[in-house]
């Protein structure tokens, strides 16, 4: 799954306005930012897989995350992320604020399980894994996870206070909110139907999409400032 995981945030930010929406986009891709990370390290591996790229579908990668995207790892790195918040803040963070930040990266797990194939696990040490495997129906995927995020966008832009989507709203603005939806649904696109370019995965692909979740965090950052 891809711009699915920006839905959560779109939603969280409707109850906890107070936190940057760049952040709560953050949140919901840190499972999969943290493994771009492991894998440079190389801690966490994945790597083109031919055979589900003929099948033609999303994400033709054999992929190993025991860490970032067990439903313990994540529940870790939901804490992380939190604890990081709470102490970096210059302002006194209500508990709503917390559970939404902890809240939309716990999502990560739930939102993988109908998507994945069965490569996700409990905990790391797990024999077991799980998934329904969506991703191997490319046009199907794409309709779901495009229809999450723009449910999601309808419900921030309609109930989200005012003040908190200044950035498009303001004189001048309103392409804003096109332009980023439309590139996001690009990113959609290219995740179903788009095919592995090379096999070095670790000091390509990854670098890739981290630098992609950045950005993806710094696009909707503007739809409120």
């Amino acid at each position: 799954m891809w711009i699915g995981h920006v839905a959560p945030g779109l939603v969280a930010k409707v109850f906890a306005p107070g936190v940057p929406l760049w952040l709560l986009t953050l949140a919901g891709f840190l499972p999969d930012a943290t493994f771009s990370i492991l894998n440079l390290f190389g801690i966490e591996r994945f790597q083109a897989h031919e055979e589900t790229a003929r099948r033609g579908g999303c994400f033709p990668y054999a992929t190993d995350y025991p860490y970032s995207h067990s439903l313990v790892g994540i529940a870790a790195t939901g804490v992380a992320l939190t604890v990081a918040y709470i102490l970096l803040s210059d302002r006194r963070v209500k508990a709503k604020e917390v559970a939404a930040v902890f809240s939309v990266t716990f999502s990560h797990f739930f939102l993988e399980l109908p998507s994945h194939r069965p490569d996700i696990k409990l905990y790391p040490p797990e024999q077991s894994a799980h998934g329904a495997g969506l991703l191997d129906h490319a046009v199907a995927h794409f309709i779901v996870e495009s229809a999450i995020f723009l449910w999601a966008l309808w419900f921030y832009t309609t109930y989200a206070p005012l003040a908190t989507k200044i950035g498009y709203k303001r004189a001048g603005q309103g392409s804003r909110l096109w332009l980023v939806v439309s590139l996001l649904l690009f990113q959609q696109a290219q995740f179903c139907f788009g095919r592995v370019p090379t096999d070095e995965v670790r000091w390509t692909h990854a670098p890739l999409h981290l630098s992609q979740i950045l950005v993806d965090s710094l696009l909707m950052s503007r739809l409120e400032s």
